[in-house]
């Protein structure tokens, strides 16, 4: 199909709720949009079906591959290793690829030597007196499910002499006596599947709110890197990550620092923090030796002023864009990986 873009996702209820990324694509100059899930790719007769956009309207359709695809789904379980294979298919070509899950991404954050000094202590699970070691050696630390995405199932457990805590968002804090901790580990895991274990750090500005820092990175129409843009996250009170779905806000990234810090400091750091924003895209495409479109890099000032690395991401949210640069910044941010994928259909 000639000039059509692919654009794959988990599910689609009502082709009707794409439109905004149909006429995105029609934008820029494709003829129309082919959506749809792995479900719907035959690898063996090389068709999809799926929606087609044309001329305002959708319809449903058998085709061929597209030159090019966008990958906008978040996959359960169930679909996960059937959108693997299609995008392993050497002859179905998307902007971008996965990072994988995030104790891999750590093995290559951690390979590199500019980027060693940003990051947290952090371990895979795997027992429980492993957990435990760690959990007696940095006193407080965040679970994390090793799949997980938006600040879902997140757990701080924090050591308290012969007792431990347990905080999640939306929930009461609970203690426990230290002879439950293993049975503790066994049902978060039991449910949630694997973690990985990181050292907490205080990041609360001086009102007592989680903080951190979203730096967006983007692809242009020239196939080249930028930071489209940075903005602090700040959760609401009393929970323990900073997810702007979780009833945060977004503020600009160096005058709420200079609230936090000095002006100096605050400058300081604003230029640490753009040149790491500006290092992880590409260092990450060659570690990787794959394509990348878009990374959302999550960063964070401890209350001693040092800047962490807390993880990467990849089809990050765009919310801080319209919060904090507006709504044509939001919609040019929006725009940018359809632009990207239309350079790379020109390029090939």
């Amino acid at each position: 199909m000639s000039e059509i873009l692919g654009i794959m996702t988990h599910a689609i209820k009502n082709p009707d709720h794409f439109r905004r990324h149909a006429r995105a694509a029609i934008g820029e100059s494709f003829d129309g949009v082919l959506l749809y899930t792995p479900q719907g790719v035959d690898l063996h007769s090389k068709q999809i079906r799926g929606y087609l956009y044309r001329d305002g309207g959708w319809s449903k359709k058998n085709a061929s591959y597209p030159k090019i695809n966008l990958d906008i789904g978040f996959y359960p379980p169930s679909s996960l290793r059937k959108a693997s294979l299609v995008k392993a298919h050497k002859e179905l070509r998307f902007t971008a690829y996965g990072l994988g899950n995030k104790s891999k991404i750590q093995k290559h954050l951690v390979a590199s030597s500019f980027l060693k000094p940003y990051l947290l202590p952090t371990e895979r699970v795997q027992t429980s007196a492993q957990f435990s070691d760690f959990l007696e050696k940095h006193r407080s630390v965040m679970l994390k499910p090793i799949n997980g995405w938006g600040g879902r199932g997140i757990i701080r457990v924090t050591m308290d002499k012969n007792r431990f805590q347990v905080e999640q968002n939306n929930k009461k804090t609970v203690h426990l006596p230290l002879s439950r901790l293993s049975s503790f580990l066994h049902g978060v895991l039991s449910r949630g599947g694997r973690h990985i274990m990181q050292k907490w750090i205080d990041i609360r500005n001086s009102e007592g709110s989680v903080y951190d820092i979203r730096a967006l990175a983007q692809k242009n129409g020239e196939g080249k890197w930028q930071t489209t843009g940075t903005a602090v996250r700040e959760g609401k009170r009393g929970v323990i990550t900073s997810n702007i779905k979780s009833g945060g806000h977004a503020y600009d990234v160096e005058r709420y620092l200079k609230k936090q810090f000095n002006n100096e400091k605050a400058e300081a750091l604003t230029k640490s923090i753009a040149e790491v924003a500006s290092y992880i895209p590409p260092y990450m495409e060659k570690s990787y030796n794959t394509r990348l479109s878009e990374l959302g890099i999550d960063l964070a000032v401890d209350s001693s002023g040092r800047l962490w690395l807390l993880e990467v991401n990849i089809k990050p949210g765009k919310s801080i864009m319209k919060m904090v640069y507006g709504q044509n910044a939001w919609e040019q941010s929006f725009r940018l990986p359809y632009q990207n994928a239309r350079h790379m259909l020109k390029a090939k």
